[in-house]
C-alpha cells in the first residue's frame, strides 16, 4: 500500500482590512504522513505532539475520511504520522494546515479525482473560514469569496494576487492563548458606514499596491477600523508591538487571522530589527514571544 506526505503550509488572514478576505500562505509547514487502515494510528511530532498522538477525532482525520466519502470510497482508518512546525499560538492556520493537510494526502491517494476547487469547498466545510483554507492550497496571497448565487461545484471564488517578491514576513508568536471563538465574538455585529468605507477602501488599496509594486502605500493600506481594536484588549502590548516594528523598518504590520500572532512585511535588510523589536515590547509585557522570519509560499500544498 502506497504512502503518501504532504507539507500544507502556515497561512495569515485578514492582513489588517481585508477581514474574512485574504489570506497569505507562509513558507513554514506542517507535514502529514498517509496510508489507509484498518483502524486509526496516530503518531505526532512537533508542536502539540503529547495532545495528538493517539487520537482519531482530529481534523486531519476528519479531512481524511472527507475526501474518501465524497469520490464514494471506503476508509475504515488509516496510518497517519503529523510533523508539527507551525507554532500553534494562534493566527497562523494550524487547523487550516490539518484539514488541507489530510484532504490533499487522501485526494493524492486516490489519484487526484478532486480539484482544487473541490478541495476548497471540502476544506471550508470543515473549517468554516476561506481565507484561512484557500492559500494552503493555492499558495501566494488569495481573496477569496463566497458566490452570491452558489453554484455546486464552485461555491467559492478565489483570486491570485501578486505579492512583492523582495519583501520578507517576520511574525511575533507570543505565548498567548488567544481562542478563534472568542476573538470573534468580541466584534461588533454591525459597524458604522464610516467603519465599513475605511476598511473598503484600504483592502482595494492594499490589493492594488500589490499589483502596482507600491510598497510606499502599504502602511496605510493596512490600517483597520473593523477587527484589530477590538481584538487588541486580548494581546496586551498590540499597538506598541505595530508600532516598533515600523519604527524598525516594516512598511506593513498587522495582526495575523485572529491573533495573538503579529506579521510584518519587511525589506530582507530589515528583518532582524524588526523581529527583535517586536520582541522586546512584548518582553516589556512579560510575555515571551519567538520570531520568525520566512518567505511566502507559491503554490500552496506540496508533495514529498
Amino acid at each position: 500500500m502506497k504512502m503518501v506526505q504532504v507539507m500544507a503550509p502556515a497561512t495569515s488572514a485578514n492582513l489588517g482590512p481585508g477581514f474574512d478576505f485574504l489570506g497569505l500562505a507562509l513558507d513554514l509547514y506542517d507535514t502529514v504522513t498517509f496510508t489507509p487502515a484498518t483502524d486509526w494510528r496516530v503518531t505526532a511530532e512537533g508542536y502539540g505532539a503529547a495532545e495528538l498522538t493517539g487520537r482519531a477525532d482530529l481534523l486531519v482525520c476528519q479531512a481524511l475520511k472527507r475526501v474518501f466519502q465524497e469520490v464514494g470510497q471506503p476508509l475504515n482508518g488509516g496510518i497517519v504520522h503529523l510533523d508539527n512546525r507551525i507554532p500553534e499560538a494562534g493566527g497562523l492556520g494550524t487547523s487550516a494546515a490539518a484539514i488541507v493537510g489530510g484532504l490533499a494526502a487522501a485526494n493524492h491517494y486516490l489519484g487526484d479525482p478532486l480539484t482544487k476547487d473541490d478541495l476548497l469547498a471540502l476544506a471550508v466545510e470543515l473549517e468554516g473560514h476561506p481565507d484561512n483554507v484557500a492559500p494552503a492550497i493555492f499558495g501566494g496571497l488569495v481573496g477569496v469569496v463566497q458566490e452570491a448565487v452558489t453554484n455546486e461545484n464552485t461555491p467559492y471564488l478565489s483570486m491570485g494576487i501578486p505579492f512583492p517578491a523582495e519583501l520578507q514576513v517576520v511574525i511575533a508568536v507570543p505565548e498567548l492563548r488567544v481562542v478563534t471563538a472568542q476573538a470573534r465574538q468580541i466584534l461588533p455585529q454591525q459597524v458604522s458606514l464610516e467603519q465599513a468605507v475605511f476598511n473598503l477602501a484600504r483592502t482595494g488599496l492594499l490589493v492594488g499596491a500589490c499589483y502596482a509594486q507600491r510598497l510606499d502605500l502599504f502602511r496605510t493600506a493596512m490600517e483597520d477600523a473593523l477587527h484589530q481594536n477590538q481584538r487588541a484588549v486580548l494581546i496586551p502590548g498590540f499597538h506598541q508591538v505595530i508600532k516598533t516594528a515600523y519604527q524598525q523598518g516594516a512598511i506593513g504590520a498587522a495582526l495575523s487571522g485572529s491573533g495573538p500572532t503579529i506579521i510584518a512585511f519587511t525589506p530582507a535588510a530589515n528583518h532582524q530589527a524588526v523581529g527583535e523589536g517586536m520582541v522586546s515590547v512584548f518582553a516589556q509585557q512579560g510575555i515571551k514571544v519567538q520570531w520568525l522570519s520566512v518567505a511566502v509560499n507559491q503554490g500552496g500544498f506540496r508533495f514529498l
